[in-house]
């Protein structure tokens, strides 16, 4: 990969990805709280091209791509377009395994999960090889869930809690709202609420 000819310097480097489908200001809340918590001198967005852990298709890859893009525009963070690049069914190890090559030795890698995939984290195609590959951080979304994620990880190893302050939005109810034609201008940033509203996705006139 060209990203490779000339080695990135950031030596703590955070992993974002999800579907973002779409993304919303809990999303932002939670990059901006882990970047600041773990020390991270870069965050990749990386939005799912295929996913293992979706029933329900995806909107187009592109539209969501733009939408991280209007979404986290601060210096710290990049937007990915890795899974595409790579194709196949979107597994974690196969998009680290990517990414690592283009940063110099001795960084130190930081995969950012929401703490109701940790629950699920066992059934992730290869999970000890993620966790030989990055520490894996998981922030709580249920404020009652945090000890549980400790306990897990404490038998799991290299996963690290993050105790921060809940933001209950779904891109679930989102999409719901949309279609519905309720406003959901509070739940996103302008630019994509605005984006949604111009491109007509999730059935918004």
């Amino acid at each position: 990969m060209n990203e490779q000819t000339s080695l990135k310097k950031a030596k703590r480097v955070g992993i974002f990805g999800g579907a973002f489908d779409p993304p919303h200001l809990g999303h932002i809340r939670l990059a901006d709280l882990c970047s600041e918590r773990l020390g991270l001198e870069e965050l990749l967005i990386v939005p799912t091209f295929r996913s293992p852990h979706k029933p329900t298709p995806l909107t187009d890859y592109e539209k969501r791509l733009e939408m991280c893009r209007l979404s986290f525009n601060k210096k710290i963070y990049t937007v990915s377009d890795i899974e595409k690049r790579l194709g196949g069914m979107g597994y974690s190890i196969d998009m680290l395994r990517a990414v690592k090559p283009m940063y110099g030795k001795g960084t130190k890698f930081f995969l950012i999960i929401g703490g109701d995939m940790l629950f699920s984290f066992k059934n992730w195609f290869k999970y000890e090889s993620i966790l030989k590959e990055c520490t894996v951080a998981a922030a709580a979304r249920e404020e009652d869930s945090y000890a549980d994620m400790c306990e897990l990880a404490a038998e799991l190893g290299r996963i690290k809690v993050l105790n921060l302050p809940v933001t209950e939005i779904s891109s679930t109810e989102i999409r719901q709202k949309l279609k519905n034609g309720e406003n959901t201008e509070n739940l996103l940033p302008q630019a994509v609420y605005e984006y949604i509203k111009e491109e007509n996705i999730y059935g918004q006139a």
